[in-house]
């Protein structure tokens, strides 16, 4: 019952919902923002409550899946509908379950629905982008280039096959130099789908990593360990340069997240804290996308160098924004800055040099951020910010339940996180078996 639930219905269902959607209630924007939140929320219950029947064990498949669910129920509670409404929403229920694919299948299904959610991804840049952004051919490339290696890593044995998994991976979880499919999918499309992508594609490249790390070679730990080194430092670069909050937010996701790779190419392990870090990343960085949207909705395309004063007419927003700044840059009951420093603490050794370029980076969020923050929120109000409104309740709602689940991820038992998936092991072998070897290295 339990593989049923999580391997066929939890995946079917956002699809089926999508399907069901188009048919029935295109035409009908808030009714189908109301059908999406019950399909989330079914589909959240298919996954739950059959494993907490079996009283199975914990595993990081399993928080990954809640965590890309509730990441989709809450920016969907957020979003105020309009002409794209039904798009949007569609796209994100047909995404949603193909993630949920990636999560369930084993090793040759989950490459299959990563190369639909690439197919899908293909489609939206080409039909379905905001007005100011052309076609994002460079990122189409990488994500041909993706399928193919998806479609090769099918037909070959190791050690291509390691290589042409983690090219994919390392677009949806962005590193150097196929960052840009992530960057694109944050930036170019409109609606839900920014602030859904945040969680759900970093997600699946997390997943990926953590299945492959018991046949990864040494020599490709050490060439992942210089890009998530050269990714960290290019990404917080860009980030202190741009003008558009959605791209600085990209490059701050990228930056952040490739702590993770790095850590996880030293450790060559999957420790607590790198899970409980990547879902605080991730839903940080989600919400500020939400509030992005937000502000998108209402103005139109902000440019940062003169867009400011928004603390004189939005207080709701405001607040709500600060606090995602705050746990950004490190509010220690916002989940981020501790599990940083729970993966740092835990390292029994590293070069100097590049423990220096861990802690610059970390330095320079606490740079972009903050200054993101003082160009929206204050200073002399823009005059296109004067004709405007506060947060609906819906949005307030959904903000606020975003940093309430950052505080649950942060206080949750370490245990949560310990358990790997043995169902989707690439090594075709028991991980749990594997994992006292891996993570006492």
């Amino acid at each position: 019952m339990e593989w049923w639930s999580g391997h066929i219905v939890a995946p079917a269902l956002p699809l089926l919902g999508a399907a069901l959607g188009i048919a029935l209630l295109w035409a009908k924007p808030q009714w189908f923002k109301i059908w999406a939140l019950v399909v989330f929320a079914l589909t959240g219950l298919v996954v739950t409550v059959p494993s907490w029947m079996a009283e199975s064990p914990l595993t990081i498949s399993y928080f990954l899946r809640h965590l890309i669910l509730a990441a989709g129920f809450l920016t969907i509670l957020g979003h105020h509908p309009d002409k794209d409404t039904s798009i949007s929403l569609c796209l994100t229920l047909l995404f949603a379950g193909l993630g949920l694919g990636v999560l369930a299948g084993q090793d040759r299904e989950s490459s299959i629905f990563l190369c639909g959610i690439f197919g899908l991804l293909i489609l939206a840049f080409m039909r379905y982008r905001r007005q100011e952004w052309e076609i994002p051919w460079k990122a189409i490339s990488l994500l041909t280039v993706g399928l193919f290696s998806l479609l090769v890593s099918l037909t070959v044995s190791e050690p291509v096959r390691i290589i042409m998994l983690i090219i994919p991976l390392a677009m949806v979880w962005p590193l150097l130099p196929v960052q840009g499919v992530f960057v694109a999918s944050v930036s170019c499309l409109p609606g839900t789908l920014p602030p859904f992508f945040a969680v759900l594609l970093p997600s699946l490249g997390f997943h990926g990593i953590i299945n492959l790390l018991p046949v990864i070679p040494e020599g490709v730990f050490y060439l992942l360990w210089m890009i998530a080194i050269a990714s960290a430092l290019y990404g917080s670069l860009l980030a202190l340069s741009q003008d558009s909050m959605d791209l600085l937010l990209a490059y701050a996701h990228m930056a952040l997240g490739s702590i993770i790779w790095w850590y996880v190419s030293v450790t060559h392990s999957i420790e607590p804290g790198a899970v409980v870090y990547l879902g605080g990343l991730t839903l940080v960085i989600c919400g500020l996308l939400v509030a992005s949207q937000h502000l998108r909705a209402r103005f139109g395309h902000l440019d940062l160098t003169i867009s400011h004063g928004l603390a004189h007419i939005m207080p709701w927003f405001s607040m709500l924004f600060l606090l995602f700044i705050t746990a950004a840059v490190g509010l220690p009951i916002f989940t981020l800055f501790s599990a940083f420093m729970e993966m740092m603490l835990g390292l029994s050794s590293t070069g100097a040099g590049t423990l220096i370029i861990i802690l610059l980076t970390w330095l320079m969020a606490s740079w972009y951020f903050p200054r993101l923050m003082q160009q929206v929120l204050f200073g002399r109000l823009s005059p296109s910010f004067k004709a405007s409104h506060d947060l609906h309740l819906d949005e307030r709602v959904s903000l606020i339940l975003l940093l309430i689940l950052l505080v649950m991820i942060g206080s949750a038992p370490s245990h949560w996180f310990l358990a790997a998936d043995t169902a989707v092991s690439t090594a075709q072998s028991s991980f749990g078996i594997l994992q006292d070897t891996l993570w006492k290295r």
